[in-house]
């Protein structure tokens, strides 16, 4: 097996003020890997802080170390966090910079199972950290996934063929990972946001590859930024470091 990344660090967003019950196939699928469950609680612009916190900072803190207990109960490293905020993004954004995180899970729907992943790949910018990571959840879990790639031309199918083919051969030989767990799909569309959504809709989780130096910043409207606006699933974003 490849020790590219022995065990990565996952950012967990959740809303403090409205926190909820993790999804026991969540729970499964992260608890071997290290976890920084961040408790987000919205502040409205015209209130304190500082505020906030004196009112509901036991609160916020109480129920995310319930949560942050399930991972570890399962065996994981769950580390809880709680910070009130007038913007959500950035918080995210600066606790993943601060906690050198390697992955950031967005918000969806999670069903019973994530048993089927998705990945996108586009070339090779971050591809490495991408390869990196699906090979140590996949050696880690049951899951199985599809190398996905979207062709605009003939000369780009042939240059995404090879990318996705070569990915599953990678995750097969470094990672050990089982062939008939790893598989690829190539679709002709020319719109990369709609083809990959479109695919998601028929797996239980995507994973991407940050593109660009923030997560903060893929709200100016590349692909990544888009799939994560259309799309109802939840998505492990892989961080550019």
């Amino acid at each position: 097996m490849s020790e590219t990344v022995s065990k990565p660090t996952i950012l967990v967003p959740v809303d403090a003020s409205e926190p909820g019950e993790p999804s026991q196939a969540l729970v499964e699928l992260l608890s071997p890997h290290r976890l920084v469950v961040l408790g987000y609680y919205p502040v409205p612009d015209q209130t304190v802080t500082d505020q906030a916190r004196a009112q509901f900072g036991d609160e916020a803190m109480a129920a995310i170390e319930t949560i942050a207990d399930q991972f570890n109960q399962r065996g994981g490293q769950a580390e809880p966090v709680v910070v009130f905020t007038h913007d959500r993004s950035t918080t995210i954004d600066s606790v993943a910079a601060d906690y050198a995180v390697d992955a950031v899970l967005t918000a969806g729907r999670v069903g019973d199972t994530l048993d089927r992943i998705l990945v996108p790949l586009r070339g090779d910018d971050n591809l490495e950290q991408i390869l990196g990571f699906v090979g140590i959840l996949l050696h880690k879990s049951d899951a199985a996934v599809t190398m996905f790639n979207v062709a605009t031309s003939d000369d780009a199918a042939s240059r995404g063929e090879l990318l996705v083919r070569g990915a599953c051969d990678r995750l097969a030989d470094e990672w050990d990972i089982a062939p008939t767990r790893v598989s690829w799909r190539q679709k002709r569309a020319s719109s990369a946001t709609d083809a990959i959504t479109e695919a998601g809709a028929d797996h239980d989780l995507v994973i991407v590859g940050e593109s660009n130096p923030s997560i903060t910043e893929r709200i100016l409207g590349d692909v990544t930024s888009q799939v994560i606006e259309q799309s109802s699933d939840p998505l492990l974003i892989v961080r550019d470091r």
